[in-house]
């Protein structure tokens, strides 16, 4: 008889549970589908300021500039290149390949390779942030810089 009893209340336990649901507390933007590719969202001129310290001292520089976003035809790819009259070195870069995502009513976008790793994000109302590392020539030897940015969409 107790065993008939537990079986039962086992069956109801489940039986309950199965047919309860999550409820869409994540978030306003809760199953949202985007349109548009990430890429194309987010394209286009940023300006602002970059700010460049040498790796392993104080030595810091600050200049204004622009960072551009560029679709690709890839999903979730873009190309970013930067421009800054008093950082030379900016111009002389090629433009780097970058994942991109919508993400929290914004975008984040990365790439992890080696010299040019950057890591970046742009708000809803327009406002990026990016770090990113570059290695330069100065002479015989390579100079490694951080640098930041800190803009907003023209």
């Amino acid at each position: 008889m107790k065993t008939g009893y537990l079986l039962y209340m086992l069956y109801a336990l489940l039986f309950s549970v199965a047919f309860t649901s999550c409820s869409d507390d994540d978030g306003p933007h809760y199953g949202t589908s985007f349109q548009t590719p990430a890429q194309q969202d987010a394209q286009g001129t940023y300006e602002g300021t970059f700010i460049r310290v040498q790796v392993g001292t104080t030595d810091s520089l600050a200049a204004a500039g622009t960072l551009t976003i560029t679709a690709t035809d890839t999903l979730n790819r873009a190309r970013i290149t930067y421009a800054s009259n008093d950082m030379d070195e900016l111009g002389k870069t090629t433009p780097i390949a970058a994942n991109i995502a919508h993400a929290d009513q914004g975008f984040m976008f990365y790439n992890k390779s080696g010299d040019n790793a950057l890591l970046g994000r742009i708000t809803d109302s327009n406002g990026m942030t990016v770090t990113f590392t570059k290695a330069v020539r100065s002479g015989r030897k390579t100079v490694r810089y951080n640098y930041s940015f800190d803009g907003r969409k023209l």
